[in-house]
């Protein structure tokens, strides 16, 4: 028998609703990667107050259509309107002060436009990820391209890496300042922010970089140069399997990359194998649970999202995966190092908001 709705209400169901909601906050997001993309919030922080056609003017896009996303971004709370009342295109809107860091500063802690880029981004191959739910195919790396490499951690590394984390392990901060220069080799680099970060907060230290992407190395070698260290920080496109003993550091970084790596057994082997006397191997990776609940905070959410649609499947496009994805327990870490053959293991005492740190000794 069919269900009637108690007074002419079209939801009863709870998780109707709450999808109902869902899809606001997907299309704020997807509306965020628009001026984002198209330079409008850069451009309102700027002007302050603009109507539609003088932001149209400055960011060379189309008035009708930047009108409709003003008009959006107000009825979402982003931006605020001078006169509701006055005519469509006679209304001036503003991006408020405190919303700038987050849509604007990307050296800001609270910056958060990128998420929008991700998601875009990570949504475009859903229709290949279907076929490869049916069939355990695994999934073709996912170009960079049309939004460009992300460098959502770069203000994380340039505030916290060196000024916080790696000063609150006593024996490791004393040998990065002292002679001979310690040499650190970073796994997974990507646009380098991470060896950058280190360089300037250790001026004695010399980085090596590694990635597989070309593209993304010579974005990182770039952004060295520019930032003044590109004397003592070095990018190279290199697999980390083909590392395996070329060279001794004293310290090696794998910084939200292990659970991404097809083999993250061999990739700590290869660490292992780098590191000088008394070197060290410090992991940082998703703060998730210990083990699987039900009950879960919103950040293991999110990791298990990106783990689905994205971390997961562009793992497995090696054969012989692990199959990590990004919900990568310690006991997990644990294992793999046992595996690679480290002694030692330690979860450190460094607290943040979304990662664990883990230290590795031969």
């Amino acid at each position: 028998m069919e269900r009637v709705p108690k007074h002419g209400a079209e939801r009863t169901n709870p998780l109707a609703e709450r999808l109902f909601q869902d899809a606001i906050a997907t299309f704020d997001l997807l509306t965020v990667y628009l001026g984002e993309r198209l330079g409008l919030y850069r451009v309102l922080a700027e002007l302050y107050w603009a109507s539609a056609r003088e932001l149209a003017e400055r960011t060379g896009t189309f008035p009708r259509y930047v009108r409709e996303w003003l008009e959006q971004q107000t009825v979402s709370g982003i931006l605020e309107v001078e006169d509701p009342d006055a005519e469509p295109e006679e209304r001036r809107y503003r991006l408020p002060p405190d919303h700038v860091e987050v849509l604007v500063d990307e050296g800001s802690l609270n910056y958060e436009a990128y998420l929008s880029i991700e998601m875009v981004r990570g949504a475009r191959p859903l229709p290949e990820l279907v076929h490869a739910f049916r069939t355990g195919a695994p999934l073709q790396p996912l170009p960079w391209e049309p939004e460009g490499r992300a460098e959502f951690n770069r203000s994380r590394f340039l505030n916290l890496l060196g000024k916080v984390w790696l000063p609150s392990i006593p024996d490791l901060d004393v040998r990065l300042k002292a002679d001979p220069p310690a040499r650190v080799a970073d796994l997974g680099s990507g646009t380098g922010w991470s060896s950058i970060a280190m360089a300037q907060a250790y001026p004695k230290i010399r980085v090596d970089g590694f990635d597989l992407d070309r593209t993304v190395v010579d974005r990182a070698t770039e952004n060295a140069r520019s930032a003044g260290v590109g004397d003592r920080v070095t990018f190279a496109a290199r697999d980390v399997a083909e590392l395996a003993g070329v060279a001794a550091y004293d310290l090696v970084v794998i910084l939200e990359a292990l659970h991404d790596m097809s083999k993250p057994v061999e990739a700590l082997r290869v660490a292992r194998s780098l590191l000088a006397g008394g070197g060290t191997v410090v992991i940082a990776d998703e703060l998730v649970g210990e083990r699987f609940a039900v009950s879960v905070d919103d950040r293991e959410r999110y990791m298990y999202g990106w783990s689905v649609v994205g971390c997961l499947p562009e793992s497995m496009t090696e054969p012989g995966s692990a199959g990590t994805g990004a919900v990568m327990r310690p006991d997990t870490v644990r294992r793999y190092g046992q595996e690679a053959g480290f002694g030692g293991f330690e979860v450190l005492p460094i607290e943040t908001n979304f990662w664990r740190f883990y230290r590795l000794a031969p």
